[in-house]
C-alpha cells in the first residue's frame, strides 16, 4: 500500500508538472504571438511619429565614439524630417521625392532622389508603411529588456551600410528603441521617445537651401 500511495503520488507530481510546462509554453507562445502583432501594427497601422531621441554610437570594442540628440517628425510613406540639436546642428529632410541633408555650420546642402539615399539605410524601415517582412527577414529575440519586446530584423538583400536592425516595443506597441549594427563592427544605439500617431503639420516635410548656401546635388 506504501509503495502504492508513493507512485500515485509521484504520478500526480509528474503530471502536473507537464501540465504546468505546457501551460507555461502556451504563454509564452501567446505572448511572442501578441507581441510580433504589435509590430505589425506599428508598420502598417501607425502613419506618423513626433517626439525626441537620443543616439549613441559604439566602436567595435564598445567605445562610445559619438553621441548626438535631438527631434524627429514622420508621416508614412516617404516623409521624415531628422533634426540634429547636438553636437552639430544638422537636418535631413525626406519630401516624398528627394533626401536633403542641411549642415549649418558648413552652409551645405546635399541632395539626392530619395530612392537612391535611402534605399538601403535602416531609416528606410521607418517610412514604408508595410509589414517588415517585405524588407526583412524578422525573427523575435527571446526575453524581454528593460520591458520591452525586441526583434531581430535582418534584409533580404544584403546592405553596403549595415549588416542587421534589432528593434525594441513598448506593451502598447511604441517603438522605443533602435540598435544597428554596421559592417565595420560599430554599434548604433537610438532611443526614442515619440507618439504613435501624432498630428504633424506637412511644412515639416517641406524643405528649400536657404539663400547663399551651397548646394550639392540635382533634385528629381
Amino acid at each position: 500500500m506504501k509503495k502504492r500511495a508513493i507512485r500515485t503520488v509521484t504520478k500526480a507530481f509528474l503530471t502536473g508538472a507537464l501540465l504546468f510546462g505546457l501551460g507555461y509554453s502556451a504563454a509564452v507562445t501567446a505572448a511572442q504571438d501578441a507581441a510580433r502583432v504589435r509590430l505589425n501594427n506599428f508598420f502598417t497601422n501607425v502613419n506618423s511619429l513626433v517626439g525626441s531621441f537620443n543616439q549613441q554610437v559604439y566602436d567595435k570594442k564598445g567605445k562610445i565614439i559619438q553621441k548626438a540628440a535631438g527631434q524627429l517628425y514622420l508621416n508614412r510613406p516617404g516623409k521624415f524630417r531628422w533634426v540634429y540639436a547636438t553636437p552639430e546642428p544638422q537636418e535631413i529632410i525626406a519630401d516624398g521625392k528627394n533626401v536633403w541633408i542641411y549642415d549649418k555650420d558648413l552652409e551645405q546642402v546635399t541632395v539626392k532622389p530619395m530612392r537612391a539615399a535611402i534605399a538601403s539605410t535602416p531609416i528606410a524601415i521607418l517610412t514604408r508603411k508595410a509589414s517588415p517582412e517585405t524588407q526583412f527577414q524578422v525573427s523575435q529575440i527571446a526575453g524581454k529588456k528593460a520591458g520591452l519586446d525586441w526583434f531581430n530584423l535582418k534584409p533580404h538583400r544584403s546592405s553596403r551600410d549595415f549588416k542587421n536592425i534589432q528593434l525594441g516595443l513598448d506593451p502598447r506597441g511604441s517603438l522605443r528603441q533602435m540598435v544597428m549594427f554596421d559592417k565595420l563592427g560599430q554599434k548604433t544605439v537610438i532611443n526614442l521617445n515619440v507618439r504613435n500617431n501624432a498630428p504633424v503639420s506637412s511644412k515639416q516635410f517641406y524643405f528649400r537651401p536657404p539663400a547663399g548656401v551651397d548646394v550639392i546635388g540635382t533634385p528629381s
